[in-house]
């Protein structure tokens, strides 16, 4: 099924379609999220940030430009992290790529200040796992910056039956222990229709793991 290969390759780009139709298009479909997830995030100078599943590299691309400090960026798909090796090489050895998914995060307790992820949690492995390593990397009062499509606008589609796992606002701020939400901007768009962009900071008063 059409609706099945697109799922997948939503969820993981691969080969030659994944290299030049898929990880482009996903800038494309994302390009609002990643506005609203920017305005959110408002990357400093001197900050270092993780972006999770990164994709066509939109919003890596204005992270980088945005900064001057260590960018940690970590997709599991390999066409992805071909693309953002040849797109991003003038960033030198200040960009760190990584080949991973959320949940086994190859960075040092506390190294990261701020952490993005923009219409990827929906192919988190383990969405508990993946927020208590998030915890862990985020510095206390850093900030996670979670943006997606809230389950009745991810349903509209088709496909989502495969390999798509739907959450609501709550059910993450009630998963997400060791943060606290600071702000949750809904937006009306063009498909997606509605988005969520969820601002959590690491609390001080808890260990890295949940």
């Amino acid at each position: 099924m059409l609706t099945q290969f697109l799922a997948r390759q939503f969820a993981r780009p691969s080969g030659l379609l994944g290299r030049v139709w898929i990880a482009p298009w996903l800038d494309r479909i994302s390009a609002g999220m990643n506005r609203l997830a920017l305005a959110q995030l408002a990357p400093q100078c001197d900050e270092t940030i993780l972006e999770i599943g990164f994709g066509g590299g939109a919003l890596l691309d204005v992270i980088l430009a945005a900064t001057a400090g260590d960018v940690h960026a970590a997709d599991i798909s390999a066409v992805a992290l071909a693309r953002a090796r040849r797109r991003f090489r003038r960033h030198g050895a200040r960009l760190h790529l990584i080949q991973t998914s959320p949940e086994r995060l190859p960075l040092p307790d506390a190294a990261i200040d701020k952490a993005v992820s923009v219409n990827s949690l929906y192919f988190w492995p383990d969405l508990d796992a993946a927020l208590a390593e998030l915890a862990r990397v985020v510095r206390p009062r850093g900030l996670l910056i979670l943006c997606f499509e809230p389950p009745e606008e991810l349903r509209k589609w088709p496909g989502h039956v495969h390999g798509f796992k739907a959450y609501d606002a709550a059910e993450i701020v009630a998963r997400a222990a060791a943060f606290e939400l600071v702000g949750c901007v809904a937006v009306r768009g063009r498909k997606p229709d509605r988005f969520l962009c969820l601002s959590l900071m690491r609390r001080a008063d808890t260990e890295g793991h949940d």
